[in-house]
């Protein structure tokens, strides 16, 4: 499998599994329960160990498109530098989540604040996952483009109605 294809497959873990768990942080929060907030909390470690995962597919993925010359190299550049501000800030969420474990087995007091803090850092590394997706989205890779798809004029498509055409 070729980094590229890998990196476009592996980018989308560290979305979901943060905003997930942001959802599971919550729910946790509003119903007190101890098995729900660590459920969030591996969550975010995910997000974390996958967030590394994709910047060095990334890398990888980066020389390829650049080969093919399919896009310029600020729209590369513009996704890097996206990517690695959302890497660190899910770092951060990684680490705060496993200081989030020593406070649940030990029952911190100080816990309630831990979380508070924890789901802004979540919030703020699902926005800045989801800038540099729409970053990366800018990158037309023809590779992962089918070639043989014919396009049906619109007299021959299923959708082609003369009356709503005349209309508009």
């Amino acid at each position: 499998m070729e980094a590229d294809y890998l990196h476009l497959v592996v980018n989308h873990i560290p979305i979901f599994s943060v905003g997930f768990g942001l959802l599971i942080l919550v729910w946790g929060l509003i119903k007190k329960n101890t098995s729900i907030l660590q459920i969030a909390l591996t969550f975010f470690l995910i997000g974390a160990v996958s967030s590394y995962v994709a910047m060095e597919t990334g890398e990888a993925a980066e020389d390829i498109v650049e080969e093919l010359n399919v896009a310029s190299h600020d729209v590369i550049h513009d996704h890097e530098e996206a990517a690695e501000i959302a890497f660190w800030f899910t770092i951060l969420t990684g680490v705060i989540s496993a200081v989030g474990f020593f406070a649940l087995s030990y029952n911190i007091r100080w816990q309630n604040t831990l979380f508070g803090i924890l789901a802004i850092s979540a919030l703020i590394s699902l926005g800045a996952l989801l800038y540099t997706a729409y970053q990366g989205g800018k990158i037309f890779h023809p590779k992962n483009q089918t070639s043989n798809v014919e396009i049906i004029p619109e007299h021959n498509s299923y959708l082609y109605v003369p009356l709503f055409n005349q209309l508009t």
